[in-house]
């Protein structure tokens, strides 16, 4: 089967979302509003110009840092830390869920949309500690390939971008086999098979939404009800294509 180019992908999106564009945004709709936020926490963050630590510089140009203090602070930072990490396992799930709900969207086009069942598959039993599992397992790869350099980092990033849509696909037919689930290495390993020889490409397809995320962020992030589902779909259905070519 020939790869899709860029053009036909999106083109098939946009068929897809024909006549449903409000189904598309309802779908996105939690992912739209974090990303929303993230770019109106961005602007705040950047005119009050504050940090958890402030406190601490204030005391530090003063001399006058007390252990006290250097207790409060790292405790702080503790908590933030481990919010943060929370947050951003909660936030990926969304992510996870609605990119499912889009792919199966993708290869039956004639599905109804139930927006706040499928955006939140990622939190079901069949799904979520698995996910929370394999988010962890693929940061850490990640992070260990980035420890020698940045530019393995990079390639291994992209290598392991299609693992969690390898992972449904693979749950899918194990379950429907009988058989126990897919380990996390399987699925990563699987993905990095998909991904040779198309790391550049898929990275041009993400850059070409860079000049709509560019207005996107004009707009206060509003862009974002229309970007988020546009992009989530072409990346579903280049996943599609890409795993029925190999």
């Amino acid at each position: 089967m020939e790869q899709k180019t860029r053009a036909d992908l999106k083109t098939e999106i946009k068929q897809l979302f024909k006549g449903r564009w409000k189904d598309a945004i309802l779908l996105c709709i939690i992912v739209s509003l974090l990303s929303i936020y993230s770019i109106m926490s961005n602007y705040s963050d950047q005119i009050r110009g504050t940090s958890p630590t402030s406190s601490w510089h204030s005391a530090s140009r003063l001399g006058t840092v007390t252990g006290q203090q250097v207790t409060l602070v790292l405790a702080t930072l503790a908590g933030v830390l481990l919010v943060q990490i929370v947050i951003a396992l909660v936030i990926q799930l969304f992510r996870i869920g609605t990119s499912y709900a889009m792919l199966d969207w993708v290869r039956n086009p004639e599905r109804q949309i139930h927006p706040v069942s499928d955006s939140t598959v990622g939190f079901t039993k069949k799904y979520g500690w698995s996910l929370v599992g394999l988010t962890i397992c693929r940061v850490v790869l990640i992070f260990l390939w980035t420890l020698l350099l940045i530019v393995p980092g990079i390639i291994k990033a992209y290598a392991y971008s299609q693992t969690y849509f390898v992972y449904k696909d693979m749950l899918a037919q194990a379950l429907a086999d009988g058989q126990p689930r897919p380990r996390f290495r399987d699925a990563v390993t699987r993905s990095r098979q998909l991904m040779v020889g198309h790391k550049w490409q898929f990275f041009v397809l993400q850059l070409s939404f860079l000049g709509w995320a560019i207005l996107s962020a004009l707009t206060a992030g509003i862009g974002q009800l229309w970007l988020t589902p546009y992009t989530y779909g072409v990346m579903a259905n280049y996943y599609d294509n890409l795993q029925l070519k190999a």
